[in-house]
């Protein structure tokens, strides 16, 4: 249990960092796109993309972090019903999260699959689209792990 306890720490601290760094990136480059755009009068013509980038990572990593801490989906009413109703509850929640999971990963890998083949780039930074929409499959293997784990902790 040990291993799977340090891995967990891994991840979680992998996944903080990644969006520690995205969401200090988006204020860094929002800060220099005002002064840029306002101050000297020449707009930062790759602001937006760079910050949709970063939302993107950020978001789908935060919302792995917030399946490790329970934080997703809570409903109270839940802890009001009987204990065997609540089992079969928490089972359909655990069965309809997972296959949304799995939705997610299958669709997001046809998406970078399909951006990939059609060779789509930014239009102002010099790369593909793919590797915006690979924050699909990549943060719904986090997902599935941590909704994994749910079981076992």
């Amino acid at each position: 249990m040990t291993a799977l306890k340090s891995l967990d720490n891994f991840i979680g601290k992998l996944l903080e960092v990644v969006i520690t760094l995205c969401l200090g990136s988006v204020v860094i480059i929002t800060f220099l796109q005002v002064i840029f755009r306002y101050v000297l009068d020449q707009p930062l013509t790759w602001s937006q993309e760079a910050l949709m980038i970063a939302f993107v990572y950020s978001i789908l990593f935060g919302a792995a972090l917030a399946i490790r801490n329970g934080d997703h989906l809570k409903v109270d009413l839940f802890e009001k019903v009987p204990k065997s109703i609540n089992i079969v509850l928490k089972s359909v929640e655990f069965i309809i999260v997972g296959v949304l999971i799995v939705v997610l990963f299958l669709y997001g890998t046809e998406l970078v699959q399909n951006n990939f083949k059609s060779g789509q780039t930014m239009s102002m930074l010099p790369l593909k689209m793919a590797y915006v929409y690979m924050a699909l499959p990549i943060s719904s293997v986090f997902m599935a792990y941590y909704h994994v784990r749910k079981v076992f902790t």
